[in-house]
């Protein structure tokens, strides 16, 4: 990460009072670690008031993190009407007036200003934050609901966008991206290192490593980088408690999740030729394993990671109305082509994803209807 980026973004922190911390729909373990590792950080090197923010409730796995229970699942609601007057620099009165239907403000300038209506412009900003900083999220959409229900609201304050996706589109005023590092948390190290070298405390090193581990699944994934390994020691010298963060995100898996990846990988099929590998999921083993549909990503993560050299894997799911919808990963050989790819499929993204739902039909034919429609992306199938 560049120092310019994360100065950018020092300054805007500075700027704002109340500070919004956001992370997607369906959160990494990385994202909402480093998330939490910034809160703590800035509640206690600032008078700043932070809110931390997740559209889905915290991870059983990360609720021994500290501050984990503050993280509230709705943004507050609090409406501002913003008046922009170009020209001026001081206002002279303000008088309140009610009316019938409601009140009047008047705002007097200082004698003899020239003014025209041309000159005011106004907005409503519903939530009370004045900067967003999002991790882990590749675009607003990630947010789902809280960005298409407050959509005007990143429209109008700095966002910081910090990540290390390379799938990250650049999104925010600032954008914190590092595609060469291992982990959201690496990245988040830098911000809060420029925020003060003793914003580091115990609280915030054991946030950073849970989200290095959650990144490099124990510093297994070959993309494990030498600079995750020496953040990692130094972030041990500030007594992060490592042997928690193994208990709760390396030493235990739960149970639901063992028991749906079971059935994922009971019924695995393989196309040899397309390097192509899916799987079917009904809402009867969603039930029956008290799993819920916002464990796919994991599931699909446990698939990916013990198959190799697949072009396109993919999850069919068959839902409670009889709904068919395919949750695919690329390889890392049409990975690169994402965005066309995405286009081509009338997909959504999705926590890395790209999801398609299918018209009505059985699930026999959804399931001849998702591998026709996977195969026109492999190159194998190309005329």
């Amino acid at each position: 990460m560049s120092i310019p980026e994360t100065q950018q973004a020092l300054s805007v922190i500075t700027r704002a009072n109340n500070i919004a911390l956001f992370v997607p729909e369906k959160p990494s373990i990385d994202a909402f670690s480093s998330m939490m590792a910034l809160s703590l950080a800035l509640s206690a090197q600032t008078k700043k008031t932070i809110y931390s923010i997740s559209p889905v409730h915290v991870p059983n796995e990360l609720q021994f993190l500290p501050g984990s229970s503050q993280v509230e699942m709705k943004p507050r609601l609090q409406p501002t009407l913003v008046i922009d007057i170009a020209g001026i620099s001081t206002i002279a009165n303000i008088e309140q007036v009610s009316t019938k239907d409601g009140i009047k403000i008047h705002l007097e300038l200082p004698a003899n200003t020239d003014m025209s209506a041309d000159m005011v412009e106004t907005h409503v900003r519903q939530l009370p934050y004045d900067c967003a900083i999002l991790f882990g999220a590749s675009d607003l959409a990630d947010l789902g609901p809280m960005f298409t229900d407050f959509a005007d609201f990143f429209y109008n304050i700095p966002v910081i966008n910090i990540d290390h996706k390379p799938t990250n589109e650049y999104f925010g005023t600032i954008n914190m991206v590092d595609i060469t590092a291992s982990s959201i948390a690496e990245i988040t190290h830098e911000l809060i290192t420029a925020l003060s070298p003793e914003a580091v405390t115990q609280d915030v090193a054991t946030a950073l490593y849970a989200g290095i581990v959650g990144a490099t699944e124990s510093f297994q994934k070959p993309s494990t980088t030498p600079k995750a390994f020496q953040l990692s020691a130094e972030l041990m010298t500030k007594q992060a408690q490592t042997d928690v963060v193994i208990q709760h995100l390396v030493k235990t898996k739960p149970l639901s999740l063992l028991k749906i990846a079971g059935r994922t990988y009971a019924r695995l099929r393989h196309d040899e030729h397309g390097h192509l590998f899916w799987s079917i999921l009904r809402e009867l083993d969603f039930q029956e394993s008290h799993a819920t549909e916002a464990d796919i990503p994991l599931i699909m993560h446990e698939l990916t990671n013990n198959i190799s050299g697949y072009n396109a894997a993919f999850i069919l799911h068959e839902n409670e109305n009889k709904e068919h919808v395919i949750y695919i990963t690329l390889g890392k050989g049409l990975a690169k082509k994402r965005q066309e790819i995405q286009e081509q499929l009338s997909a959504k993204k999705q926590n890395g994803m790209l999801v398609v739902t299918l018209p009505p039909s059985s699930l026999e034919d959804a399931e001849l209807l998702a591998v026709q429609k996977i195969r026109q992306i492999l190159p194998q199938f190309h005329s």
